[in-house]
């Protein structure tokens, strides 16, 4: 005979069984939403750039992705106030293997202005 108020043993391991499941399928939902969403990205590592002359910059970057698809990148120059002074766009052919260390060429629209 269970006292009013109280529960029985049946019924308390019984909710700790379906907060457990419940749990569980969180956590299977949470990791299979985070793999969806990188699955196939793209990323990418600036390895550097150099200034040729006042009207080009080359960039160099290593990119990470699908080496069976094609890639198209917008490359953008800034000066050191972070003002757009050029943008380029570049398609990365499919290649053999993942990263591929690319460099392209971005042609300034102005001049750059000196580090303050």
């Amino acid at each position: 005979m269970s006292t009013p108020g109280r529960t029985t043993d049946a019924a308390t391991s019984r909710w700790w069984i379906i907060g457990s499941i419940g749990v569980a399928a969180m956590t299977a939902l949470a990791i299979w939403f985070g793999i969806a969403a990188t699955s196939g990205k793209v990323d990418w590592v600036n390895t550097g750039n150099s200034v040729i002359s006042d009207e080009q910059v080359d960039i160099r970057f290593d990119l990470n992705r699908d080496p069976s698809r094609a890639v198209r990148c917008e490359l953008v120059a800034q000066d050191y106030g972070f003002n757009v002074i050029g943008r380029t766009e570049v398609v990365i052919a499919p290649e053999d293997s993942s990263p591929a260390a690319t460099w392209a060429a971005s042609r300034q629209s102005r001049r750059r202005s000196a580090a303050k």
